[in-house]
């Protein structure tokens, strides 16, 4: 058999067809892998459902998707015809192609569809037998288009923490622009599903912060149902092992109404966070419990968590176009030969990556990096950053038995944090050999920097952003960027602290590296679009935050998730441990309904914002004044905006002058009924000056400590 057959045999049992468009309107044709066979004329034969999907618009291809299955429940490949055409009556048929749904990829089926028009909005379908479905998409403007770019963008949404109301909010909201005006795309930061079910953060906390039970419209309970394989059991969470539990997962997230319908009418692009592997993960090794959490390598889980992730995820990798004069990596899902084992992890290399043979097996899989152009104006370069980063810059063992240490991820002392990041390199190449508050050996001293990219993915992302003629260079990035700092004083914290060690505060000196590259390369007009965090936040990224005049090269909008946990319940619960200083708990929340307020008072709002001085003194007095006064203007003077208890997600329209951002907080999507808004808030970003960032304007509600008008 020649390559070309062995090729196109591999792209039909991996789910990938292709598929030319005939502008003239003629029907594109047939696939060489037969005929469907409709075994019935009748409708109810087959079933979609996970309804329509598309993704990776460029201006002549997007990726159209969709999974058939028999309402019999047999296991035999579906037979497909999708059908693409210029008009919602599909007068005007472009494309008409035979796919299967085959059961090597759980009756998935992609189609790469080309030779589209550019800024064109299609219609397309599946059919089986007598059983349709449709959707919508639409391809991006061509690189030379001078046309303004709305998109939206989303995360983090858990199955059983809530539902998805935020898409029916973002859906009526676009119908009531006109169409020009309208969406053109959403990007997917991560956390499309969570590996774990039951337990934890899974159950969401009403305004009392007690548990919920959720259901669904059918009455039935909103969780996950037990895994094919039973999953792994550490720590009390039960998590996806196979690629079968992975699969079990995307088909119960990807069912969502509000999910379905939003896939259905806008193309989405798509990169992953942890949560589709295993929770703060990093290359293949899972991160499960507190004392194993190092101990855990999952070279088979993170090829099963791959391997399902596109099956099910609309995108295009290999053959996608990049920017011009820059290599492209992107390279679709391809199982290496013969079976991996979980292998414990050897020393890394002097980039960070951990060359055991089953984690580069395992991790090269597949890549997901890549850019994608719309029109004059937008360059998304979306990032891979868990797949080649290193561990965690304070090893996991090194917090237990601490007093300085909270948490193992969350509130991390700051020296150390910045000692072990740096590694050999810190102090001019002569790193402390002792560390911490108690003074433990410091595991890090003969180690390289840390990264979050690695170090082909941070070329790739160098020479994008610097090669890139487009106006804006957006960055689909999972985790925080900016700098969120808590300083100890006046309250009993010990030590000055970073919030979250598994964003970039974790790896600052990449950070650094990256930023001061933007800033000597005059890259200008980068705008940051973030996830992960459960919380909306908006300021300035600076070079160095640590230098004593920073400068800003870029502006950072965070997005909270669609359906997860708040970040603020997330430390609300941590603070109410045993252990936990009352003055420490008060800077996070406390009780004002005495006077009138709030049960739980979002102060941790005040303290991101206006530092630790101005969160005690609000604690105590309850004098939105006096807390003011007490601001610190040195503590996080970039940080805009914070709104640490919500879900929501975020809109842009990108023109050739300027970025308007939107945040938009929805009510606790608790209920089955469509969410509501709550408020949003709207900033501005003028080109060729991050440091003018204007906002928020808010409307609604505000978040603690903003006012009202």
């Amino acid at each position: 058999m020649s390559d070309r057959m062995k090729r196109r045999d591999f792209l039909r049992l991996s789910g990938t067809f292709f598929a030319a468009a005939s502008l003239g309107g003629l029907p594109g044709c047939g696939d060489d892998g037969g005929d469907p066979q409709p075994d019935a004329q009748q409708a109810g034969v087959f079933a979609f459902p996970q309804g329509v999907a598309s993704g990776d618009p460029r201006e002549s291809s997007v990726v159209l998707w969709t999974r058939a299955v028999r309402t019999s429940g047999a296991s035999d490949a579906v037979g497909l015809t999708v059908e693409v055409a210029s008009d919602a009556a599909f007068a005007t048929v472009v494309v008409m192609q035979e796919v299967w749904a085959q059961p090597a990829v759980d009756h998935t089926v992609r189609v790469v569809v080309t030779g589209l028009a550019a800024d064109t909005i299609y219609h397309y379908r599946f059919r089986a037998g007598a059983d349709v479905i449709a959707g919508r998409t639409r391809t991006a403007p061509a690189a030379d288009a001078d046309v303004p770019v709305r998109l939206a963008w989303a995360s983090c949404q858990d199955y059983g923490a809530g539902h998805y109301g935020a898409y029916k909010v973002m859906l009526d909201e676009d119908l009531a622009r006109p169409e020009a005006d309208q969406i053109r795309f959403v990007l997917h930061l991560g956390d499309f599903i969570y590996e774990t079910r039951g337990g934890g953060f899974q159950v969401p906390l009403d305004d009392s912060f007690q548990p919920i039970t959720l259901n669904n419209p059918d009455g039935n309970p909103r969780q996950v149902s037990p895994f094919p394989s039973g999953g792994g059991t550490a720590g009390g969470t039960n998590f996806a092992q196979t690629v079968d539990d992975f699969r079990h997962l995307y088909k119960i997230f990807a069912s969502d109404p509000d999910l379905m319908a939003a896939r259905a009418r806008w193309p989405f692009i798509h990169t992953w966070d942890d949560h589709e592997f295993s929770n703060d993960c990093w290359q293949s090794m899972a991160n499960f419990t507190d004392a194993n959490s190092t101990d855990e390598p999952s070279q088979r889980k993170k090829l099963a968590a791959n391997q399902a992730w596109f099956e099910y995820i609309p995108v295009q990798l290999t053959g996608a176009p990049g920017v011009p004069g820059v290599t492209q990596h992107a390279r679709d899902f391809t199982p290496p030969p013969g079976e991996l084992t979980d292998a414990a992890f050897t020393a890394p290399d002097d980039d960070n990556f951990v060359p055991e043979p089953n984690n580069v097996a395992a991790v090269g899989s597949m890549t997901i990096y890549r850019s994608l152009r719309f029109g004059r104006h937008v360059e998304l370069v979306v990032t891979d950053q868990r797949s080649y980063r290193s561990d965690h810059a304070v090893p996991e063992e090194f917090t237990q038995g601490s007093i300085e240490y909270l948490d193992e991820r969350n509130a991390l002392p700051a020296d150390d944090v910045a000692i072990m990041d740096a590694g050999r390199t810190y102090n001019n190449n002569n790193p402390p050999t002792m560390v911490g508050f108690t003074s433990k050996p410091n595991p890090r001293r003969e180690s390289p920097p840390g990264t979050m990219l690695g170090a082909q993915q941070k070329q790739w992302f160098k020479d994008t952003m610097r090669l890139s003629t487009a106006t804006w260079k957006l960055w689909g990035n999972e985790v925080p960027l900016m700098r969120f700092f808590i300083k100890a004083a006046p309250v009993t914290l010990v030590v000055d602290r970073i919030m979250n060690g598994d964003a970039w505060d974790g790896y600052a000196v990449e950070r650094n590296e990256l930023m001061t590259y933007l800033r000597d390369q005059s890259v200008e007009n980068v705008v940051v679009l973030t996830g992960d965090i459960h919380a909306h936040f908006a300021g300035i990224v600076n070079d160095d935050y640590s230098a004593a005049t920073p400068s800003p090269v870029a502006v950072e909008f965070c997005a909270a998730g669609i359906a997860s946990n708040s970040l603020f319940s997330f430390f609300e619960s941590a603070a109410r441990g045993s252990g936990v200083p009352a003055d420490v708990r008060a800077v996070i929340t406390y009780d004002a309904s005495g006077s009138g307020g709030a049960s739980f008072v979002e102060n941790m709002n005040l303290l991101l914002l206006h530092g630790t001085a101005a969160a005690d003194t609000m604690a105590r007095t309850n004098d939105r004044a006096m807390a003011l006064a007490a601001s610190d203007p040195t503590v996080n003077p970039h940080l805009k905006y914070a709104d640490t208890n919500c879900q929501g997600f975020g809109v842009a329209l990108i023109g050739a002058s300027q970025i308007e951002a939107t945040l938009t907080t929805i009510s606790r999507p608790v209920t089955q009924a469509a969410s509501t808004v709550r408020r949003t808030a709207r900033f501005v970003v003028p080109a060729g000056n991050p440091a003018g960032l204007t906002g928020p304007t808010i409307t609604g509600t505000p978040p603690f400590p903003f006012e009202p008008g």
